[in-house]
């Protein structure tokens, strides 16, 4: 049997027939003990027991003498007088509840007033003088006559009845409860099956709150998450063969033309087709490393670093570069900035990718700006140019591999479009973040942080 209803419902009916059975029983059981003590009580059964031992009471005065008596009988000698077959065994108390007579033992001990209550009582001259109490054990063997047993007999039918009807309304219910959970449960099955089969648009249906309802939520952004990375997947595929499409016609265009005649073998323009030969393989190791980035394997050989240090070098570095281009480059670092534990070679790749874009970007009589501040656990660099900018609602994509949104961050300035995706990553590595802002007054800055040397 495959179908968690039919299971659920099985297992459900054993639990019902196992409670319904159990209560049932101790019912039947209880109420026919109590009904037989009623009869034996109140039905006249023992009236010719209690004129007996009201006569031999008032005849002696007291009840010494009766435990003897009672002993000697035999046990067929009439109801009540002796424990055995066909009696029915019984304990006397005095007014005060102390036993004075026991047919199982000797008598002793005191029988608290609650049980009095139930016991018959004995009076002589219109006074209380003592309690019957016959045994619960024998109430089995009391005789009944055939009302009584019809009485019992429905009782009995009740209880069947009532206990077959308690099944039915349980299963009812039960079934209504099952198919609840079951639905959902059946609507997750059939999407995962579709999504399975290819179609990442399927979604469960959620209904209510409970943890099915969190589990088709949570199955939901699973399915939602599995098409972003599926269309960003069709997207890169396509970015590449964009990317790669330019440089490789242009270098084949070239070639082409010197094999024709078009063009001069000569130094130039085999310096134009190596500059592409270049740019193809710059894009690709660029690729290689966001590869080794997505699958958890981009090594880092992190050693404690000077930061202050670190980036006047690398300013340095860029400032010739920025003189050429008319760009004025400046450096500005917290007077305590504290050590960092970072790869120097992939921070420098890092710093030099942000450089690169700004140096790109920025027109002639522009400013970038470095600056490093200290906080806590972590340092903050940023690097902030007064370019064009970048729409704020374009701002969350800049770190999106190929992504080029203003016209004024083309390709033909220089740009793959991969830059800022491998800054995130190889900063993510380090256990930073990286984000983008507008630099007040226009432009762009982007900011990453590194966490500190521990103390």
């Amino acid at each position: 049997m495959r179908s968690l209803f039919w299971k659920g419902m099985l297992a459900f009916l054993a639990v019902i027939i196992v409670a319904v059975g159990t209560v049932a029983l101790l019912v039947g059981r209880a109420t026919e003990s109590e009904f037989r003590r009623y009869a034996l009580v109140h039905g006249g059964v023992l009236d010719r027991q209690v004129e007996a031992l009201a006569a031999y009471y008032a005849e002696h005065g007291s009840w010494a003498g009766l435990q003897d008596l009672v002993t000697a009988m035999h046990e067929g000698q009439g109801w009540g007088w002796g424990g055995g077959k066909g009696g029915v065994g019984f304990r006397l108390t005095d007014p005060e509840g102390r036993v004075v007579v026991d047919t199982a033992r000797m008598p002793e001990g005191t029988v608290p007033s609650s049980e009095l209550d139930s016991g018959l009582p004995i009076t002589v001259d219109g006074e209380i003088v003592g309690y019957l109490l016959p045994f619960s054990e024998t109430m089995d063997r009391v005789p009944l006559d055939l009302p009584q047993e019809m009485f019992l007999r429905r009782v009995r039918a009740s209880l069947l009845l009532a206990g077959l009807a308690a099944l039915m309304v349980a299963l009812l219910i039960g079934g209504l409860l099952f198919r609840s959970i079951i639905a959902p449960l059946r609507g997750l099955t059939t999407a995962s099956q579709a999504i399975a089969d290819g179609d990442l648009s399927v979604r469960a249906p959620v209904r209510g709150r409970d943890e099915v309802a969190q589990l088709a939520v949570s199955f939901n952004r699973m399915a939602e998450s599995l098409d972003r990375a599926e269309e960003a997947r069709r997207n890169q595929t396509a970015d590449i063969a964009h990317e790669l499409r330019t440089p490789l016609t242009v270098l084949q265009g070239t070639l082409e033309a010197m094999l024709d005649g078009v063009y001069p073998t000569d130094r130039e323009n085999i310096w134009a087709s190596l500059a592409q030969v270049q740019m193809l393989n710059r894009m690709v190791e660029d690729l290689r490393l966001l590869a080794l980035a997505d699958a958890g394997q981009l090594q880092l050989q992190a050693s404690t670093l000077d930061l202050e240090r670190f980036l006047r070098e690398t300013v340095e570095g860029y400032q010739a570069q920025a003189r050429e281009r008319g760009v004025a480059l400046a450096l500005e670092t917290s007077p305590t900035l504290s050590p960092v534990l970072a790869d120097r070679e992939r921070l420098a790749q890092v710093v030099g990718n942000l450089l690169s874009n700004g140096l790109r970007y920025v027109p002639r009589g522009g400013h970038i700006a470095v600056r490093a501040t200290g906080g806590r656990g972590e340092v903050a660099v940023s690097v902030a140019d007064d370019g064009p900018g970048v729409p704020e609602e374009d701002l969350p994509h800049l770190f999106e591999r190929f992504w080029r949104g203003d016209p004024a961050r083309r390709r033909a300035s220089g740009g793959s479009g991969l830059g800022l995706a491998i800054v995130r990553r190889i900063v993510e590595a380090h256990g930073g973040r990286t984000w983008a802002e507008p630099t007040p007054g226009g432009g762009l800055t982007i900011t990453f942080t590194l966490p500190t040397v521990p103390e």
